[in-house]
Order: structure tokens, then C-alpha cells, then sequence
């Protein structure tokens, strides 16, 4: 070689060289981190699914239209009539409703293990800002199908804020931007969806990563002899991480683990999105009727549980389950600040976690039941004795078990008290009245519009019925 001739630049360390990666790379991908079991990948997932939400809003942006006049037929249009648009909506539904469950698991690990523990507090309560955000964008992101789930979902919505105290009626009118729902309210969840919610995520999700990096996770020998205090916790994991057998390099040993995790669920939502495609729509929103009862399934726990309440306690609960639930969360690391790490530690938190998980199953299976109001009726409302069904009144018996009428309106006493109880009537309404009522009830009921949903056929047998149980006995 001459003197005056200089070696070939590799491209890739030029690359690394002129974007300045090199201290990225040794500070994040290279670093030693103490080894870490399969089931930790859940946050890797996270930023997977959030990965796959943004990519699939964006793509649905570009055709979505938020204007009430167009967006339903929008997303019909995106469905039925874009190129993959069905696969895009489906990855984009199924990765959001996947996220609440990963976000939930990934909440339940660190309460079990003691992950907010000194000295990772900082670290829960921006988690826990997090979760909130994931769980508010998974409500709001549904609203803008514009059918008659959306509607369900913003008077939900706009119930809750409506509860607020001295403030309640400026927040509904700043929330849906004006004295009626429309297209300034459209307008906002949008906005809110795809912009501000995301930007808070991203920006929360950036220094959740970087306090990991900073603090680490919880690791084994952390569980088997606690730390007293934050400095000792520092001292073993720094130690841990240099051991021969219990440290590795985050890549590729510690990142392809949790990879793993993120990669089997990455398979569960493309194959949900394959086997069942996209959430159907209801039909278009129409806010001059009362709207359907309905949520997805992700807050059917949330619905069932609501309508076992009392319906005086109902309308509080909306709002102060919520809040209670932060506070909680928010003060749960400043109330346990204890050395207690991992299960066999921590009975208390294995029970209510063991609770809070057999609750949310059975509550969700109890409105899987009932897809009107939660209300678990498949066997046939019971009769008096001596009652005497025509045909049609029949038919409108099965009716009224099919839609769980029973779980607003009681008969002879047995059944919900949301509505009156129809053999306690003050005044017995005529067929045409109860026509009419069934078919379009006035505007300060909260009962259901059932003009649409049964046939003449249906809405004459379930009047026949009606007719026939105002005269059963007030108590059998």
C-alpha cells in the first residue's frame, strides 16, 4: 500500500458514523442486561401492536372521512370496496382490542412481582399514565365508525362527564362541541384519536423505554432476596448484569427472547383478522333515536357489571369507578414501598389479581350471554300458573326472553326495575300505544328503539304478550 492511499470506508460503519448511532447502539442494543424469563416480552408487544395501530391508522386515514354525513360510508367503503381495505380495518381492530389484553397482563405482572418497587417508581406511574391513554383510545376509536355502537359509546360518555360536579354541563359542551352531538363532535374524537392521544403515547412510551433501560426489570435473584432500598437493588443489578451466568448482551440474546412473546400474539391478531375479518358495522348513527346498548368486548366486563348495580348507584359508578381506579394505581407504589418482590411474597397481591381476573371472565361471560343489557336470560320468563298464551302471544313471549325485557321490566314482581313493572300498571296502555312506544319510545325513556330491529310480524306478537301480562298478577 502507498502511503498516500487511505482504506475503503465501510458503508455500514459510515452509515453508524455519520447518523451518530454508535452511542444508541452501545447504550441500548448492546448493553448487558441480567437474564430475563419468556413471559417479560409483553412490553416488547406493546410497542409491536402500537406499531401495528399506527401503521393501519395511517392507511385508514387516507380514506377515512370525518364528517357525519360520510364517514359510515367510509368505513363501509374502506371495508367492502378498498384493496385489502377489510385486512387493514382487521389488523387495525384486532391489534387494538389485543392491546387491552396485553396492557392489562403487563399490569397484572408488575402488581404480582413488585415491578413498581424502589427504585422503579417513575416508572409505574408513567405506565400507569399510559394504560389509561391505551384504554381511552380503544374507546374512542370505535366512535368513529359512526354506527349505532358510536352513538351508545359518546351518550355513555357524555353521561360521565355530565356526573362531574359544578362543571359537568361546560365538559359535555366543550367535549362534544356544542349543545348537540354532530360534527364538532366528530370533528374532536377524531382528533383526539389520531393525534393527541398518540402523541402523549409516544412521547410517555419513549421515557417508560428509557427508564427500563435506565433501572431495568425485576429479575430473579431481586425476587429471591429482596433489596432493602433502591441503592441495594442498583448494587445487585449492576452486579447481575456483568455475571458470567446470570448477565448477556440485550442483542441478540435478552431482544430475540422477548421477540418471541410479541411474535406469537403478532400471530394471533393476523389470524383473528383472516379467520373473522373486521368488527361488523351496526346500522348508520342516528341520534335522534334512543341507541342500541352496545360495546365491545372488550369493556363487556365494564357493562355487565354496571347493570347488576343498583340503578341508583349505576350512573355514579360510571364515574367514580374510573377515578378511584386511578388514584389507585397512581398511589399504589408510594403505599407498598416494602423489599417484597415476586409471588410467594406478595399473597395479598396474588389474591386480588386472582380476583380481579375471575371477575373479569365471568363478568364478560355474562354479557356474552345477553347481548342486549348483561342481563343472563336464556330460559323462558316464568308465567303465573294459570296463564292462557294464544299463538301469537306465544311468539311475543319468546321475544320478550330473546331481547332480556326482563332485565328493565318486571312481571308479577320478578325481573329489573329499570323500567316499570308491567303487571303494576297505573295505566294500561292500548295495542296502538304500545305499538308505538315499542317501536319509537319518547325521547325521556331510556329504553331502546325497537322499529327497526323486529318485523310487523315480532312488534304484534310482542304487543299480544305485553296485552296479555298486564293482566298476571301483580306478585306470583
Amino acid at each position: 500500500m502507498k502511503n498516500d492511499e487511505k482504506p475503503k470506508e465501510n458503508a455500514v460503519h459510515a452509515a453508524i458514523d455519520r447518523l451518530a448511532l454508535g452511542p444508541i447502539w452501545r447504550k441500548f442494543f448492546a448493553r448487558r442486561v441480567p437474564k430475563a424469563r419468556w413471559y417479560y416480552g409483553d412490553g416488547a408487544t406493546l410497542l409491536l401492536l402500537l406499531g401495528i395501530l399506527i401503521i393501519t391508522g395511517f392507511a385508514l386515514g387516507l380514506m377515512y372521512s370525518a364528517s357525519p354525513d360520510t364517514a359510515y360510508a367510509s368505513v363501509v367503503n374502506i371495508t367492502h370496496h378498498q384493496l385489502m381495505g377489510w385486512f387493514v380495518r382487521g389488523m387495525h381492530y384486532w391489534s387494538a382490542g389485543m392491546m387491552v389484553i396485553i396492557v392489562l397482563y403487563h399490569l397484572f405482572r408488575h402488581i404480582l412481582l413488585g415491578g413498581y418497587l424502589p427504585p422503579r417508581e417513575g416508572t409505574w406511574v408513567i405506565g400507569v399514565l399510559m394504560f389509561f391513554l391505551i384504554i381511552i383510545n380503544s374507546y374512542i376509536g370505535y366512535t368513529l365508525r359512526w354506527d349505532e355502537r358510536s352513538v351508545y359509546a359518546i351518550r355513555v360518555a357524555l353521561n360521565i362527564f355530565h356526573r362531574v360536579p359544578w362543571i359537568g354541563d361546560e365538559l359535555v359542551y366543550f367535549v362534544q362541541g356544542g349543545w348537540t352531538q354532530g360534527s364538532p363532535t366528530l370533528s374532536r374524537l377524531y382528533a383526539v384519536h389520531v393525534i393527541f392521544v398518540p402523541i402523549l403515547l409516544l412521547g410517555l412510551a419513549s421515557y417508560h423505554l428509557y427508564l427500563v433501560v435506565f433501572h431495568g426489570v425485576t429479575t430473579i435473584p431481586e425476587r429471591l432476596n429482596p433489596p432493602e432500598t433502591a441503592e441495594e437493588q442498583k448494587e445487585l443489578y449492576d452486579r447481575l448484569k456483568h455475571h458470567e451466568d446470570e448477565g448477556e448482551t440485550f442483542f441478540p440474546y435478552t431482544m430475540v427472547e422477548s421477540q418471541i412473546f410479541a411474535f406469537v400474539i403478532f400471530c394471533v391478531v393476523l389470524g383473528l383478522t383472516l379467520a373473522l375479518g373486521p368488527r361488523e358495522l351496526m346500522p348508520e348513527a342516528n341520534f335522534t333515536e334512543t341507541s342500541f346498548p352496545s360495546e365491545e368486548w372488550w369493556f363487556h366486563w365494564y357493562s355487565a357489571w354496571v347493570a347488576y348495580l343498583p340503578p341508583w348507584l349505576t350512573t355514579w359508578f360510571y364515574l367514580g369507578f374510573p377515578l378511584l381506579l386511578f388514584l389507585f394505581l397512581i398511589l399504589v407504589p408510594f403505599v407498598d414501598h416494602g423489599a417484597n418482590r415476586g409471588l410467594r411474597r406478595r399473597p395479598l397481591a396474588v389474591g386480588m389479581i386472582v380476583i380481579t381476573v375471575l371477575g373479569l371472565l365471568t363478568l364478560t361471560g355474562l354479557r356474552l350471554e345477553s347481548e342486549w343489557t348483561a342481563w343472563p336470560t336464556k330460559e323462558l320468563v316464568p308465567l303465573p300458573v294459570q296463564a292462557q298464551l294464544g299463538p301469537d302471544a306465544q311468539r311475543g313471549h319468546q321475544l320478550f326472553t330473546e331481547y332480556s325485557c326482563i332485565s328493565c321490566h318486571a312481571l308479577g314482581g320478578n325481573g329489573g326495575d329499570v323500567g316499570p313493572d308491567l303487571t303494576s300498571l297505573k295505566v294500561r296502555l292500548s295495542a296502538d300505544e304500545l305499538r308505538d312506544f315499542i317501536r319509537q319510545p319518547p325521547k325521556h325513556v331510556a329504553m331502546p328503539a325497537y322499529g327497526e330491529r323486529l318485523s310487523s310480524e315480532e312488534l304484534n306478537a310482542l304487543v299480544d304478550f305485553v296485552l296479555v301480562a298486564q293482566t298476571f298478577p301483580q306478585k306470583y
